[in-house]
């Protein structure tokens, strides 16, 4: 039988390319291996039951770990739990060291060990300094064999671990290279055994594919407590840590950074951020509220409508989907005057913001409106809401939190839906389809 080092397949014939991982070289002819080291038996144990009612709630969460940055801990739901594993993801070079150590600078009156393989002592130092990271309650173990970080987990008392990264860790149980998906998986088991039996926090560092997925395998996922995703653009400073799962607080929540030569330091208006510094109007902008679970904050929408001699009129958007832009774009054609057959049409976030929510879709719309109507749009008005295929303008969530934002920044006009129960007034104007919208913008 041949094993394929990487992701296990079998296979009865030997190849150079594994046909499931299309890795070259891996595949490895073996005899089968037989698990005789688990102790089988014909009944189980009896455990003894735990009756919920009789657990005190003001325990569940007593030893809560509060960091220093107030981002992180938003993220999180205000602190980190106890015996917790968090999966910390994102591609190389984004940063993953320097957040990984500044986390544990971040966390006060706690041992913190961090398990590092893939740089020198030296080099973790030397980036400490940079940081200006004290190194009072953390310890450096440099190892990549599993069996002798389990060690000397047990026999040095912590109560932090960070691993970093996962994918360098080889156990000697699992005859496969580090990295692979029985490597990963079972040292993953025993790291959960361990925080859960020892009441440690783990933080565990894997890397992301190039589309922006956790590399395989997918199970580990579903094994940990939290999975934490970095995002970031190579020509800005920002940082966003975004929750993919949390098992103790809400999902899809952010924390966003900005990024130095001394470290990530907290974003704290993030509305400022994400907008244009420029207070001109100009053609083909807008403003709109987005709420990313209990945060809202401001965002902008640039436009461009360029006439084309061509017969098939190009569609091209960044950091929304392609599919959203042509149902703005068949609205538009279907319901108002605006003629975009013979014109190309460019949408933009600004500042790389990935946003898939429906509640800006109307800003979107009023960008292209005002570019192909050459009517600049007033910087001081804001766009909140979603437009329905049959051209009406309906409510989107958390409406209440995003009017309150807009409010805070003085805004002279805040378009909301007609079903939207604010009172309207000089700044809140009601609209109730894509008409009122183009009578408001021309």
């Amino acid at each position: 039988m041949y094993k394929c080092s990487e992701c296990s397949y079998e296979t009865i014939k030997w190849a150079g390319q594994c046909p499931n991982c299309k890795q070259w070289n891996t595949m490895i002819e073996q005899e089968e291996i037989k698990d005789d080291k688990r102790n089988w038996t014909k009944s189980g144990t009896k455990w003894n039951k735990i009756e919920l009612a009789k657990i005190s709630k003001t325990t569940l969460f007593e030893n809560r770990i509060i960091t220093k940055s107030n981002e992180f801990n938003n993220l999180l739901g205000n602190w980190i739990v106890e015996w917790s594993v968090t999966l910390l993801s994102w591609e190389p070079w984004i940063g993953k060291s320097t957040l990984s150590l500044q986390l544990a600078n971040w966390i006060i009156d706690r041992n913190i060990i961090y398990v590092s393989w893939e740089e020198t002592i030296w080099q973790l130092t030397s980036r400490a300094a940079r940081l200006g990271i004290k190194w009072e309650n953390i310890s450096i173990l440099r190892e990549n064999n599993f069996e002798n970080i389990s060690e000397t987990l047990k026999d040095y008392k912590t109560s932090i671990v960070i691993i970093d990264s996962i994918s360098v860790i080889s156990s000697n149980n699992i005859p496969w290279s580090a990295g692979s998906i029985n490597q990963v998986r079972y040292i993953t088991e025993q790291l959960i055994d361990f925080a859960k039996k020892t009441n440690t926090t783990i933080f565990i560092i894997w890397h992301v594919t190039k589309d922006w997925n956790i590399g395989w395998p997918k199970t580990l996922e579903h094994m940990v407590d939290t999975v934490l995703l970095f995002e970031w653009d190579r020509f800005d400073n920002i940082r966003i840590l975004r929750s993919l799962k949390n098992r103790f607080w809400n999902t899809n929540e952010i924390a966003i950074f900005k990024m130095w030569e001394t470290g990530l330091s907290d974003l704290r208006d993030p509305s400022l951020e994400f907008i244009s510094s420029d207070k001109e109007d100009s053609l083909g902008s807008s403003l709109s509220m987005t709420v990313e679970w209990t945060r809202a904050f401001l965002i902008e929408t640039e436009s461009l409508i360029t006439y084309t001699k061509f017969g098939y009129p190009k569609r091209n958007c960044r950091w929304i989907n392609q599919s959203k832009l042509d149902m703005i774009i068949a609205v538009l054609s279907k319901y108002t005057k605006i003629n975009l057959d013979s014109y190309d049409v460019y949408v933009n976030i600004v500042r790389w913001l990935k946003i898939d929510e429906p509640g800006i879709d109307l800003s979107i719309r009023a960008s292209i409106i005002s570019s192909k109507t050459n009517k600049a749009i007033p910087k001081s008005s804001v766009f909140i809401w979603e437009i329905s295929l049959t051209g009406k303008i309906t409510n989107v969530i958390n409406i209440e939190k995003r009017i309150k934002e807009a409010k805070k920044y003085n805004f002279e006009k805040i378009y909301v839906p007609s079903s939207s129960s604010e009172k309207e007034s000089n700044q809140i104007i009601k609209l109730k389809n894509i008409e009122d919208l183009v009578k408001v913008i021309v």
